[in-house]
């Protein structure tokens, strides 16, 4: 999930995570995602606690897939704030 959606969406795990809740955020950037992500999904398919077409798990390997792709086109090494196009 984009950052601005997991804040507005009500049912994101960022707003359903109870306020006393630990949580950590894997970002796009880090190479190490993706797989983690799917690490994650077949882990709690493998426990039981979810089942492979669950929105759940759907989403989380939706959201590998992405990662992978757009770090394709996206120079995470870049500020965010840098400018874009051909300037120096």
């Amino acid at each position: 999930m984009i950052k601005s959606d997991e804040t507005t969406e009500p049912l994101s795990c960022w707003n359903k995570a109870r306020d006393d809740e630990r949580v950590f955020i894997l970002l796009a950037r880090d190479v190490a995602a993706p797989e983690t992500l799917r690490f994650w999904a077949h882990h709690r398919i493998a426990l039981g606690k979810n089942a492979r077409f669950d929105r759940q798990i759907v989403d989380a390997l939706d959201c590998a897939d992405r990662m992978e792709e757009e770090a394709k086109v996206i120079d995470y090494r870049a500020p965010a704030d840098a400018p874009t196009g051909d300037a120096p």
